[in-house]
């Protein structure tokens, strides 16, 4: 099959597949998000520099006044987002030297209004990516839901890293890989891919792993659709559909057969976990600065978390949703339905509830830090309730098991594979319980998910609604004093 040309690349990127600069769904979709984010972005107009805000904030109004050399040691990130946030005002004061522009658009509020734009941004390219597979309303409608996810939202309205990130994730995603039953993209959209790529690892070291699950995920495509590799990648050729050590080894084979040729389409995109690697060897450490605070562990229970977190959002309604009578019903007789299936699931349970014993972590920051909610969940349920960890396994198993199904299903058993593994990656190296971690696993999940109801569209999107609103209505108008009298917000 033929390559996308790059100029109707270029052109579905901005405006989709009509002659309309924005079609009416994703009209209806942005205001819809406008109409929920509204509110929040006035509240926080009166929230001063919290959290990490105090990090990142002072950080670019450095780069705002040119001070390029000074760096603040205790930042773990590449300045890609205050190379952002410095970008605008330090143009205008090229432009217009002693206008006060400069400084006006280096305020807090304008520096949190780069993350609405990138938030704006993350929606328009989830719903590029949905309707590949789904009608355009359903894709609006989808990709808006994604955009309320209660943790994603959260951070829109602040100045971290993490919806930036999340935008060039998507992106390099969304110009990288193929569209359903077409080959690779032009070597000139691979070129852009690659260019994002760049830039979302300069927000975030580790988007370096998810830009190399998006060429795993590019190379599987393409194999997946030539005539040579697709019966045996498929089973048709009587092997096994499933996640096999058959299937998985076929793939190697078809990875190295077709290397140079991959290599020659996609080779670019493996120039920023090229340089990403390059950095850890010179610097000796994934994190930039506050080494101590950031040492590598082995935390196998990120994942519990994750699958738990990604099946959520499969709502609780619907014979689709994450929790349903016929879901219920297919996992018992996944776990159940032979003594071989009735084995393995009884070793699977026996290795989670050992790795949740054995490899369930509580950083110093967590413990330390009460205007987190994981800290009241560790405190009081986790780390307090002996045994309850280990007892939340079968909650896990099935998250896991749904997770493989629904993936496997939209995609292929091998591309769950690939995401599982940029998952292990990124999560368990981690020592700190932060949930902002999961976001762009779960949003990649889900955006390359199967196609939801409108009855559970409706449920998961009404309750991000609430979840949303409560976190936010907390963290704006529910302060507290700390001890010495610093004031202190909840939040994720």
């Amino acid at each position: 099959s033929a390559p996308q040309a790059f100029p109707a690349s270029v052109h579905a990127l901005i405006v989709g597949s009509s002659a309309a600069m924005v079609q009416r769904h994703e009209v209806l979709a942005m205001l819809v998000w406008s109409a929920a984010a509204a509110p929040w972005i006035f509240c926080l107009g009166s929230v001063d520099e919290y959290m990490d805000e105090i990090f990142h904030a002072p950080q670019t109004r450095k780069y705002c006044e040119g001070r390029f050399s000074e760096w603040d040691p205790k930042i773990t990130t590449f300045p890609g987002l205050y190379v952002f946030g410095a970008a605008l005002p330090n143009l205008l004061g090229a432009l217009s030297p002693g206008s006060g522009a400069a400084t006006l658009l280096c305020s807090l509020s304008f520096l949190r209004a780069v993350n609405v734009i990138f938030g704006i941004g993350s929606l328009l390219v989830m719903h590029l990516l949905l309707k590949r597979r789904m009608s355009n309303g359903k894709a609006a409608a989808q990709a808006l839901v994604l955009s309320m996810y209660p943790i994603h939202f959260f951070y829109t309205f602040l100045y971290y890293t993490d919806v930036g990130s999340l935008f060039w994730v998507l992106l390099t995603h969304h110009l990288a890989t193929p569209l359903p039953s077409r080959g690779l993209p032009s070597r000139a959209r691979i070129f852009c891919a690659s260019l994002a790529g760049l830039v979302a690892v300069a927000f975030r070291q580790t988007n370096a792993v998810w830009v190399m699950f998006t060429f795993g995920t590019a190379a599987l495509a393409d194999v997946s659709a030539s005539d040579k590799w697709a019966p045996r990648l498929s089973g048709s050729e009587g092997g096994d559909v499933g996640l096999s050590i058959g299937i998985i080894a076929t793939f190697i084979w078809a990875l190295i057969c077709e290397l140079p040729r991959l290599l020659s389409r996609l080779g670019t995109l493996l120039l920023p976990p090229a340089l990403f690697v390059a950095f850890v060897v010179v610097n000796g450490a994934v994190v930039v600065g506050d080494h101590s605070n950031h040492q590598a562990v082995i935390h196998w229970a990120q994942l519990a978390y994750l699958v738990a977190v990604t099946t959520s959002m499969w709502g609780v309604f619907g014979p689709q949703a994450g929790i349903s009578i016929g879901n219920v019903k297919a996992f018992g007789a996944a776990c159940f339905g032979g003594l071989k299936a009735l084995a393995i699931t009884v070793l699977a349970l026996c290795g989670l509830v050992y790795a949740l014993h054995r490899y369930s972590f509580a950083h110093p920051f967590l413990l330390a830090d009460n205007r987190h909610y994981t800290f009241y969940v560790w405190s009081r349920f986790l780390g307090r309730l002996p045994g309850l960890k280990e007892a939340l396994a079968p909650v896990y198993l099935y998250s896991a098991w749904l997770c493989y199904r629904r993936l496997a299903g939209s995609q292929s058993p091998l591309w769950f594979l690939i995401w599982a593994i940029a998952c292990v990656l990124t999560l368990v190296p981690a020592h700190l319980l932060e949930p902002r971690y999961w976001t762009t696993a779960v949003i990649l999940a889900h955006v390359n998910g199967p196609e939801q109801t409108w009855l559970g569209l409706a449920s998961v999107g009404i309750a991000c609604l609430l979840v949303n609103l409560a976190t936010l209505w907390i963290f704006c108008f529910k302060p507290f004093a700390w001890p010495g009298g610093e004031m202190a917000r909840f939040m994720w």
